[in-house]
């Protein structure tokens, strides 16, 4: 009986999905994220979008990801990024660094230096430095009155 039913299950999945276009470029997103209902922390937020069928195209041209953000910059996936997307099961992976996360703790730079990190691998050093010089220039533009908290000196060894 189980079989029968998860094979009807997956026969009316397979009727309902949209039929999928594959692309030769996804974008990734990254900015800040609208405080409303749903997201009450701010954050430095970053969306890729997945190859699985669903409503992407906004009226904003901008894949519908300002529902969640304020996006600052766009780029394309490199191709190690593109093959997790396969396997995704949204249409949308999204990643947020918390500005009152306790290794952050209010500081821009600490944001920006852990999103530097994340994207090593993956995004050259000049579109890296580029990312960050247009997140810093949108927060602080938004943050007129905002300075680097001051933080205890770590010792290193």
């Amino acid at each position: 009986m189980s079989k029968q039913l998860t094979e009807r299950l997956a026969m009316m999945e397979l009727k309902q999905r949209k039929p999928k276009q594959k692309q030769d470029r996804l974008p990734v997103y990254y900015g800040w994220a609208k405080i409303n209902k749903g997201q009450r922390r701010e954050a430095l937020m970053v969306i890729f979008l997945n190859e699985h069928p669903g409503p992407r195209i906004g009226k904003d041209g901008q894949d519908g990801v300002t529902k969640w953000m304020i996006p600052v910059y766009k780029r394309w996936q490199t191709p190690d990024e593109m093959k997790d997307s396969k396997d995704s099961i949204r249409v949308y992976s999204t990643y947020n660094i918390f500005m009152d996360d306790r290794h952050i703790k209010g500081s821009l730079e600490a944001a920006l230096t852990e999103n530097d990190a994340a994207d090593c691998n993956n995004v050259s050093r000049e579109e890296r430095n580029k990312i960050r010089s247009m997140l810093r220039e949108d927060y602080l533009h938004n943050h007129p009155n905002y300075k680097e908290p001051v933080r205890q000196l770590e010792l290193t060894f």
